[in-house]
């Protein structure tokens, strides 16, 4: 066997050095994350309004009741002529009405379509004026003119119905008023314009400043405000928007996608966010058509997890169609707001304005000497496969430092850092296998031990295992812990490849050590002929089933790994999950605690117990003479990463 003792040493403290500088990574990081514990709650303030009052509650008991669920906000979108014609704040009438029914008005221009009326001269109208003001910024001077006189408040509108009814105007800051009247926050949702410029920009920001306690805005539709398709005036335009969130400290509210990675796409919404350094807040908003499929229990716990897992810190409810549970509606809604409010706040969370998270990026020094002690690590992994001479060693050292410190250093965006987050993920768990299966190598065991034994070994082994998995955990939370993973603007990448390049890796290192059929992997020639003996086994029907079993379990194991669209999830299987978030701090994962936990227990047992192989790279009586067989067996699964089952006959 090689000698490379000293050239390990090396790499082992390089290790420990690295994981020192990580450690104090993952406690700057912890303490940003720590201070971003504020969650803003917040509903519809319309769709509450119209619900509250259909179930006979006056304003203020609406909003007692809200206060007392946990709610803490009130998303205000942009007013429209039938929202406000609905709600009884204004009229509108058409020019033949206005001459028929209506000539008290005095109306004498006659060269409108419609005329929109507001409250008589004598009576205050906190809408008229802002309505007024809207429909010319969005319609045109030329279209909507002040046509009030000593009686009536009145504006004639030129348009065709029924668009012109549902053209987005503006927020309504009396809205805003009385929502900050009762202790509320607002959110701004407003409609970009459909070329807009600085004066349309400014014009929204003007109103926002009326609303005392605006916290944070969430544009609406399928871009952001100022966004314009033009290429020339994208950019100047989403600094102006910028600029102006930044003059009035109001965060970029943006809803995390369905798959819950990164956000629901809106053109212009990167930019701008990256305009803002980061100065945004993750939120979660279930659908209305989902929220109707599932009991308000679930949607609680939906709720409930995303902000513990997912640094979601605004919670937009919406708001169940049919009453349930013998209540009425309000009490319906409120109850699941409730029930998510007092989970969070039994778990240290405060409810409030939303947390924003500053502007976080790591040291570069201690990012460097990770990134380094990683690129050691890697080749420390690579002898614990292939093992090398000292010479080769330190040339890999040195060049794996140098690449660590420089791309660290130099390399700009998240590539870097996903692909040592990658390097990390795979090679730390494939080093506890390996490690462990050396150790189990060296230990003779002569004859069977008892059950308390295969407990002992069984808990401090896996125990061992764990640990030093957790190194690479460590290793990438302290490089990836920078704002834009915070928020997912960037994700690690290659979820999947995670969970196979280890079985693979695992696999090779075990047929290095040990024989199977007669074969091991410590030459190329030695690799041939096994792949040449291995095809060449006789297949049963036994195998087949074997196979054809694992490749369900293979399936499963991959296809349920990372965010994107895989293997659904059973229903029993998110029962179990809700059921273990409600009894324990933290929800172990089933790979872990179904697969993993008993696998590893089975391979002490095995090993302990001179059990039967059972399994054996997916079959067990491939070959009938079983002295060819060396003595062991390996079953690979998933612990935490990946663990191994090993066995002997």
């Amino acid at each position: 066997m090689v000698k490379n003792k000293k050239s390990k040493y090396f790499m082992i403290i390089a290790v420990l050095v690295g994981l020192v500088c990580a450690l104090i990574l993952c406690v700057q990081r912890h303490e940003v994350e720590i201070h971003s514990r504020t969650i803003e709650q917040a509903a519809d303030y319309d769709a509450v309004v119209r619900m509250a009052r259909n179930d006979g509650y006056d304003m203020e008991a609406m909003f007692a009741a809200c206060r007392q669920a946990g709610i803490t906000s009130f998303t205000l979108y942009d007013a429209t002529l039938n929202k406000l014609a609905q709600r009884g704040d204004i009229s509108v009438v058409t020019r033949l009405g206005s001459q028929l029914y209506y000539p008290q008005l005095g109306i004498t221009d006659h060269t409108y379509d419609y005329y929109v009326i507001g409250k008589p001269q004598r009576e205050n109208d906190p809408y008229f004026a802002e309505v007024l003001s809207d429909l010319q910024v969005r319609l045109g001077a030329g279209n909507a003119k002040d046509l009030s006189n000593g009686a009536y408040r009145i504006a004639g509108v030129r348009g065709v119905m029924p668009e012109l009814g549902d053209v987005n105007l503006g927020i309504l800051s009396a809205d805003a008023a009385v929502i900050n009247q009762h202790g509320f926050y607002v959110v701004l949702r407003p409609v970009n314009y459909g070329d807009p410029v600085p004066a349309q920009v400014d014009h929204f920001f003007a109103r926002a400043q009326a609303v005392k306690r605006a916290s944070g805005i969430m544009f609406v539709g399928k871009d952001v405000l100022g966004y314009t398709p033009l290429a020339t005036a994208e950019h100047r335009m989403l600094q102006h928007t910028a600029k102006r969130m930044q003059q009035e400290k109001l965060p970029f509210y943006m809803i995390e996608a369905t798959t819950q990675l990164q956000y629901e796409p809106q053109d212009g919404m990167y930019e701008l966010a990256d305009l803002l350094q980061y100065h945004t807040v993750r939120g979660y908003a279930m659908s209305k058509d989902e929220l109707d499929k599932i009991q308000p229990g679930e949607a609680s716990m939906r709720y409930y997890i995303s902000d513990l897992e997912r640094n979601v810190r605004f919670n937009l409810y919406p708001l169940y169609k049919k009453p349930l549970h013998g209540k009425n509606l309000t009490e319906t809604n409120l109850d699941y707001i409730h029930t998510v409010s007092q989970k969070l706040q039994a778990r240290g969370y405060t409810l409030g304005r939303a947390s924003v998270m500053p502007p976080y990026y790591p040291d570069r020094l201690l990012l460097a000497a990770v990134a380094a002690a990683a690129c050691c690590g890697f080749v420390l992994v690579l002898n614990l496969l292939v093992p090398l001479a000292d010479r080769y060693n330190y040339m890999l050292s040195a060049l794996g430092i140098l690449f660590g410190c420089g791309g660290a250093a130099i390399a700009k965006g998240s590539l870097f850092l996903q692909v040592m987050a990658l390097g990390c993920a795979v090679a730390a768990p494939v080093a506890a296998m390996l490690i462990i299966l050396d150790y189990w190598r060296q230990r003779p065991i002569r004859q069977k031990r008892g059950y308390r034994y295969v407990l002992r070994d069984s808990i401090l082994g896996v125990s061992a295992a764990v640990a030093l998995a957790f190194i690479g955990g460590l290793y990438i939370a302290g490089m990836l812990g920078n704002i834009r993973f915070f928020m997912e603007f960037d994700v690690y990448r290659g979820v999947k490849l995670t969970f196979v390049l280890p079985l693979l890796l695992v696999a090779v290192g075990y047929l290095r050590r040990f024989p199977l059929y007669g074969h091991s992997l410590a030459t190329p020639q030695e690799g041939k002929q096994f792949i040449r003996d291995f095809l060449q086994l006789p297949v049963r029907m036994s195998t087949l089933i074997i196979v054809a079993i694992l490749g369900v379990f293979a399936y499963v194991f991959v296809g349920r790994s990372g965010h994107t669209a895989g293997v659904p999830v059973p229903g029993m299987e998110v029962a179990m999950r809700r059921f273990l978030e409600n009894i324990l701090y933290a929800r172990p994962r089933e790979k872990e605690f179904l697969i993993g936990h008993p696998a590893f227990f089975i391979m002490v047992g095995a090993l302990y117990r001179r059990w039967p192989q059972l399994l054996h790279f997916f079959c067990r009586d491939c070959g009938n003479d079983r002295r060819r067989f060396a003595g062991r067996n390996v079953c690979t699964y998933s612990y935490a990463s990946y663990d191994v089952c090993n066995s002997r006959d």
